[in-house]
């Protein structure tokens, strides 16, 4: 029986073991990884490992202390890697009496006849909305909440997707600017709106001395 050469055959599974690894390459990261992980760290392989060092005139590494090489190795690219970037913080939810569930809420009297010109509008572009009438009874005390949260002190009070906006005349000038659709979207469909959108900017406008409709009908009149 031909004696077998401890170095060569040692030699030769280095070689196996490297054509695997290579072999790995072309296959994925994730099984060269596995190998190489195998090859440094199974204790089985210790001694194979072992001996290829010496033959390459390297030190032994053992399993402990090639351990440590790979933790050290991992911290310095931690370390190296850029710092993640913090994602947007989400618009503050509304708070008050706007709901940015609802598409639009007016607040109103159905005496009042702004609050019926501002329903208009919404109906107009087909617009569901909540109509809170403030001559009910219990609504009354909602009047001067809406009043110290909007710095208004006519009706209607017109939100759009919890924002307040302001009576009629702010609302039918946000129609007459285009921006209606926009400041009827949520949050999620603002931030995939295209650029031009999203540079829009719906300001509060709160009415403080509106004329009756009936008097500036009389006024065109003239």
């Amino acid at each position: 029986m031909p004696q077998i050469d401890p170095s060569k055959l040692v030699k030769d599974l280095g070689t196996r073991v490297k054509a695997a690894l290579d072999r790995a390459d072309e296959i994925g990261g994730d099984v060269r990884d596995y190998l190489q992980d195998r090859w440094k760290h199974d204790p089985r392989l210790g001694r194979v490992r072992d001996q290829v060092a010496r033959l390459r005139g390297k030190a032994p590494l053992s399993h402990g202390a090639a351990a440590a090489a790979t933790a050290a190795a991992q911290a310095k690219a931690a370390q190296a890697a850029p710092a993640p970037t913090a994602t947007p913080a989400a618009p503050a939810a509304a708070t008050g009496l706007g709901n940015p569930a609802l598409p639009a809420q007016v607040y109103g009297k159905k005496s009042c006849p702004w609050t019926g010109r501002a329903m208009t509008v919404l109906e107009k572009h087909k617009v569901d909305y909540d109509f809170i009438d403030l001559e009910e009874s219990e609504h009354e005390a909602l009047l001067p909440r809406l009043a110290a949260e909007t710095n208004q002190h006519t009706v209607p009070f017109v939100y759009l997707r919890g924002q307040f906006v302001g009576g009629y005349n702010a609302l039918a000038e946000i129609e007459r600017l285009g921006q209606l659709e926009y400041a009827l979207m949520t949050a999620e469909q603002r931030a995939a709106a295209p650029a031009h959108l999203r540079a829009i900017e719906i300001a509060a406008r709160p009415n403080t001395d509106e004329v009756a409709p009936a008097e500036t009908d009389a006024a065109a009149a003239d």
